[in-house]
C-alpha cells in the first residue's frame, strides 16, 4: 500500500480520509485542491479497493480532467484510460452513448457546436421569412438557448421577442431531433431527462458511481446542481470542492448558493476547511483576507502561508493613465534585471479596452506580451471598422477601406453588387467610390440607389471632419452610418462601443503628441501608428508579459502581479455600486485577482485619466481603502507628502535616464516630418512620416523610401543650417 497522505497538512489528510458521507471541502485560493482531489481518488482505489470504474470526478475543463488522470495514473502507476474523470459534458455525452435511445434519438447521435447552431437558427429564420436585420441570429440563438434551459423565462419576454421565440424554438429542438442532433445543453438537459424518467437506468448508475466528486463547485449552475443530485445513491458518497471567494461567474449561470443548497439537501455534512496556501507570500493572503472579510454570509476562513512575508504591496498612483503604464514597465525591467522573465509578469485589468494602453506602451518601450483570451486593441472589429472609415474620409480611392465598409453595418449592399462595381470600376480605371457615379454603370434599381445614398454619406462626413474636433467627428460618424444603432442589436454591442470610445482617448492624446495644427496630417499619423502598431502585435514571443481580464485569470499563477485602473467606477464597476449583489461579485474579483501573486503585487491607478475621449478623475478603488495600509508601499502621487514624491519623481527620473543609457546601442533621434538624416548604409535622406517608434525615409532613387526603427544609431539627424 502506498503512501498516498505524505506531504499533505492535517486539514488535506481528513480531506482524503473522509470517504464516506457527503464532505464539503472549503479550498482557499491556492490551497492544493487538485492535490487532494487526486490523493482522494487515488486512496479511494488503493487503500479502499474499489474499482476505478466506480468513482465519478467531475470538474470544468479538458484540461483538469487530463491533469487530474496523469497525476492519478503516476502515483498508483496504473492507466487511467476510460475512467470517469471529465467534464459535465463528457460525462453526459459517454452516458446518453450508452442510453439515449430510451428518449427516442439513435445512440450514434452528432453533437454540434455553438456556431453550428447559430448556423441552424440562422436557417429557420430564412425559412419562416424571419428578417435577420430585426433580430440578429446569433442574439436569437442565445435567447433560444436561455429558454431552453428554463422554459418560464419565456414568460418574462416582451414582443416581438416572444412571437420569434415561440416560432423559432420549437422548430430548432424539431430539427435537432431528425437528424439526430444534440447541442451543448441537450448533453445535460436529455440526461436529467433520461435519469428522471427511466428508473432502472437511474439506479445503474446510482449503483456504479460508489463515490461522486465535484471540482469548482461554487462555478456549478442549477442544470449541473440537479444532475449531481440525481447522479448520487443511498449512500450519499458525495465530495465537493468550492470556495465562494472565488465564485465570479454569476454572468454565464453559475449559483453560488449551490454551496448553501448542498447542506441543506445532504444530512450530516462533514465541513473540512484549507487555509494554507502554497502560492503566496503571507503579506499578498493578508491583503486578500481583508478584502474579502467585507462580503457577508460567507464561511469564513483565513488563508496563511509557510512562505515569508515577503515585500510589501506597492501601490502606485500616476499623474495620467500614460504614467500607469510607464510604472509597470518600468518594474517590469527592474525585476527583468533580477532574473524574472517576461513569462512571470501578469497584467490583469476589469474591462477590456483597458488593455489599450498597456498595449501602445509595451510596444513603445519593447516589450513583448500577450493578450489571453481577448483580441489585441488595434485587432478588434469594431477599431478596423472605423479606421477604414477614416481612411476612406481621407482618401475615397482607397478600395479596400472601401469594400470593409460598403455593408458595415447592413445597409442593403450584397456580395453581388459589391463584385459588380469592382470589375466595373476596374474596366474603367477608376476607383470604386468614383464609379458610383459614372453614368455607364451597369448596377440599376436598389442597388445603385443604396452606392449613391453611401457616397453621398461619405461626402457629407468628408466636409464636416474638418470643421470639428475629431472626438465630436467620431460621435457624428457612428451616427450618420448608423453603426452606433447596429451596436445596440449585437450582443456584444456595450463591450465593442467602450472599444470605440477608448479609440476616442487615443485621437485625443494625438493632438498632444503630434506638433501639427493641419488636422489631415495630424489624422494620416494617427492612422499610420495604428497600422504599425497592429503590424508589430503579429509578431509572437513565447517569453512575453501575459494581459488579461481578471476573469480569465481566475485559476493561474503568476511570481508578479499588476492590478491595473483600480478607480471606483472602474473597478469595483459603476453599475455594481448601487447593487449589494454586484458589488460582493466585484470583490470576490478583486480576491481572485490578488491570490493570483505568488511574490510580488502591484496595485495601480491614476489621478487622472482619459475615459471615452473625457478627462475623469476618480477616487481609488475601495478595495484599496479596504486593505490594512501598513502592507502598502505607496508610491508616485500616492504618497500623501508633497515632497516625498519629488524625490520619488527625481529619482525614478534618474532611474529611466540609466535605463536608457544601458539599451545597447541606443539613440535618441528626435526626428519629425522633413528632417533631413544620414544613414550609415543608405546616404542622406528626407523624413517623410514619423509614426511611434518608426520612421519612413526618402532617399535617393537607388534605395527609396524605407521604413527604419527611428532611434537606430545608423541614423544620425542633419542639423539645420
Amino acid at each position: 500500500m502506498r503512501d498516498l497522505l505524505k506531504d499533505l497538512n492535517e486539514p488535506q489528510k481528513k480531506a482524503v480520509e473522509t470517504t464516506e458521507g457527503p464532505v464539503m471541502v472549503i479550498a482557499g485560493a491556492g490551497s492544493g485542491k487538485t492535490n487532494v482531489l487526486t490523493r482522494r481518488v487515488a486512496y479511494i482505489i488503493d487503500s479502499l479497493a474499489v474499482p476505478k470504474d466506480n468513482i465519478l470526478a467531475i470538474t470544468f475543463t479538458n484540461k483538469a480532467a487530463n491533469e487530474m488522470r496523469e497525476r492519478i495514473g503516476h502515483l498508483l502507476e496504473i492507466r487511467t484510460h476510460g475512467m470517469w474523470i471529465s467534464t459535465f459534458h463528457a460525462m453526459c455525452a459517454k452516458i446518453l452513448r450508452e442510453h439515449i435511445d430510451y428518449l427516442g434519438y439513435s445512440t450514434n447521435f452528432q453533437i454540434i457546436d455553438d456556431d453550428d447552431a447559430t448556423q441552424m437558427i440562422k436557417i429557420i429564420m430564412r425559412d419562416m421569412d424571419i428578417d435577420p436585420r430585426l433580430i440578429k441570429p446569433k442574439k436569437l440563438k442565445n435567447h433560444v438557448l436561455n429558454v431552453k434551459r428554463d422554459p418560464g423565462l419565456l414568460e418574462e419576454y416582451h414582443e416581438p421577442m416572444v412571437t420569434y421565440l415561440k416560432q423559432v424554438y420549437p422548430q430548432y429542438q424539431k430539427r435537432l431531433k431528425d437528424n439526430n442532433l444534440l447541442d451543448f445543453d441537450d448533453l445535460l438537459l436529455l440526461t436529467i431527462q433520461l435519469l428522471k424518467e427511466e428508473k432502472s437506468v437511474r439506479a445503474f448508475y446510482q449503483q456504479q458511481f460508489e463515490y461522486v466528486m465535484v471540482d469548482e463547485f461554487q462555478d456549478t449552475n442549477d442544470i449541473q446542481y440537479k444532475l449531481i443530485r440525481l447522479l448520487t445513491g443511498e449512500k450519499n458518497n458525495v465530495f465537493i470542492v468550492g470556495d465562494e471567494d472565488q465564485s465570479i461567474y454569476a454572468f454565464r449561470g453559475a449559483n453560488i448558493e449551490n454551496l448553501k443548497k448542498f447542506q441543506r439537501d445532504f444530512k450530516n455534512v462533514k465541513r473540512i476547511v484549507l487555509e494554507q496556501n502554497y502560492r503566496s507570500t503571507n503579506t499578498i493572503l493578508k491583503a486578500a483576507n481583508q478584502v474579502i472579510k467585507s462580503n457577508k454570509n460567507r464561511i469564513e476562513k483565513n488563508l496563511f502561508s509557510t512562505k515569508s512575508e515577503g515585500e510589501k504591496i506597492r501601490f502606485f498612483k500616476g499623474m495620467t493613465e500614460r504614467d500607469e503604464a510607464d510604472y509597470v514597465v518600468e518594474k517590469i525591467n527592474e525585476l527583468k534585471a533580477k532574473g524574472y522573465d517576461y513569462s512571470d509578469f501578469g497584467v490583469l485589468y476589469r474591462a477590456n479596452s483597458t488593455s489599450r494602453i498597456f498595449e501602445e506602451t509595451f510596444m513603445k518601450r519593447r516589450i513583448p506580451y500577450t493578450i489571453v483570451g481577448n483580441t489585441s486593441f488595434f485587432k478588434r472589429k469594431e477599431i478596423k471598422d472605423m479606421v477604414a472609415y477614416l481612411r476612406l474620409i481621407l482618401n475615397v480611392n482607397d478600395d479596400y477601406s472601401f469594400q470593409r465598409v460598403i455593408n458595415e453595418p447592413k445597409r442593403g449592399i450584397g456580395r453581388k453588387t459589391v463584385e459588380t462595381l469592382r470589375a466595373f470600376a476596374a474596366s474603367q480605371d477608376k476607383s470604386m467610390f468614383e464609379a458610383i457615379g459614372d453614368e455607364t454603370n451597369p448596377l440599376s434599381g436598389r442597388a445603385i440607389n443604396h452606392l449613391k445614398a453611401f457616397r453621398t454619406m461619405i461626402e457629407r462626413l468628408i466636409d464636416q471632419i474638418w470643421q470639428t474636433d475629431f472626438n465630436t467627428f467620431l460621435d457624428d460618424l457612428l451616427n450618420a452610418t448608423s453603426y452606433k444603432e447596429a451596436l445596440k442589436k449585437d450582443e456584444k454591442g456595450d463591450v465593442r462601443y467602450e472599444n470605440i470610445l477608448e479609440l476616442k482617448t487615443m485621437l485625443k492624446e494625438s493632438e498632444k503628441t503630434y506638433d501639427t495644427k493641419d488636422k489631415r496630417t495630424l489624422l494620416t499619423y494617427v492612422l499610420e501608428d495604428i497600422s504599425l502598431k497592429s503590424q508589430e502585435n503579429d509578431v509572437s514571443d513565447e517569453d512575453s508579459v501575459t494581459l488579461m481580464t481578471m476573469h480569465a485569470a481566475k485559476g493561474l499563477e503568476f511570481p508578479v502581479v499588476f492590478i491595473v485602473a483600480l478607480e471606483q467606477g472602474l473597478f469595483p464597476l459603476y453599475r455594481s455600486l448601487e447593487d449589494p449583489q454586484g458589488l460582493e461579485e466585484e470583490r470576490r474579483l478583486m480576491y481572485v485577482a490578488v491570490t493570483r501573486a505568488q511574490d510580488y503585487l502591484f496595485l495601480t491607478n491614476a489621478k487622472q485619466r482619459y475615459l471615452f475621449g473625457e478627462p475623469t478623475a476618480n477616487r481609488n478603488s475601495v478595495f484599496i481603502k479596504e486593505m490594512d495600509q501598513t502592507l502598502l508601499k505607496p508610491e508616485g502621487y500616492a504618497i500623501a507628502n508633497k515632497k516625498k514624491h519629488k524625490t520619488y519623481t527625481k529619482s525614478r527620473q534618474t532611474m529611466m535616464n540609466k535605463h536608457r543609457q544601458s539599451l545597447k546601442d541606443y539613440s535618441d533621434n528626435d526626428l519629425n516630418k522633413g528632417d533631413k538624416i544620414t544613414h550609415k548604409t543608405f546616404g542622406e535622406g528626407v523624413v517623410i512620416s514619423v509614426a511611434s517608434e518608426q520612421c519612413t525615409v526618402a532617399f535617393s532613387q537607388s534605395h527609396g523610401i524605407k521604413t527604419l526603427m527611428k532611434d537606430h544609431p545608423a541614423i544620425k539627424k542633419i542639423d539645420k543650417e
